[in-house]
């Protein structure tokens, strides 16, 4: 008895490839070591700001206070005693300086080289508005940059734009006086206000 070859058989098909559980189990693995790698750098972080912070308020009476804060990023001063000589603008003579929250130094540093320092002054005077206005004109001259307002509603803007510097003399006309308010912006190494 001889037996008979057998047919060849089909090969088998192929496992059916499985539901994308493991697709699902790596994305969920992967947030998850996202958010605790982003939480421990936020911890990290908030610890290192809150050992380095140094925040001084001093009380100078009146209302008025000092702030300093520094960090490890950079640093911001406010005083409200400005020395009006570093502003680089011509005082009107006789104006009295109004005390108001309005006149301040601030510096603000971001490492060695980068800083901005703002000084803002405000003064009044019984002067008339148009002859205020001719002192500034005079003074300030050929550094003006751009004037504005031109007197149009009692308001009158000269600019000065060096390098690195920008000066603003704004003058306010307000009925029986005039209100200037001198602004010097600087950028760069700190200096004292």
């Amino acid at each position: 008895m001889s037996t008979s070859p057998q047919p060849p058989r089909p090969p088998a098909p192929p496992q059916p490839p499985r539901s994308g559980s493991n697709i699902v189990a790596i994305a969920l693995l992967v947030l998850a070591l996202i958010i605790l790698v982003s939480g421990i750098a936020v911890w990290t972080g908030l610890r290192l700001l809150s050992h380095n912070l140094r925040l001084q308020v001093d009380d100078r009476g009146n209302g008025q206070k000092e702030v300093s804060i520094n960090t490890p990023v950079g640093s911001i001063e406010v005083h409200h005693e400005v020395n009006e000589d570093s502003l680089g603008l011509p005082l009107y003579p006789g104006a009295s300086r109004v005390k108001d929250k309005d006149s301040a130094a601030v510096n603000l540093g971001f490492g060695d080289e980068a800083s901005v320092h703002v000084l803002a002054v405000k003064f009044e005077t019984s002067d008339s508005f148009e002859r205020v206005k001719a002192f500034y004109k005079e003074h300030l001259g050929s550094e003006v940059t751009k004037i504005t307002g031109q007197g149009l509603g009692g308001k009158t803007t000269f600019e000065i734009k060096t390098a690195g510097q920008e000066k603003v003399v704004e003058l306010e006309d307000v009925g029986n006086r005039t209100l200037i308010k001198l602004v010097r912006v600087s950028f760069g190494k700190h200096e004292s206000n």
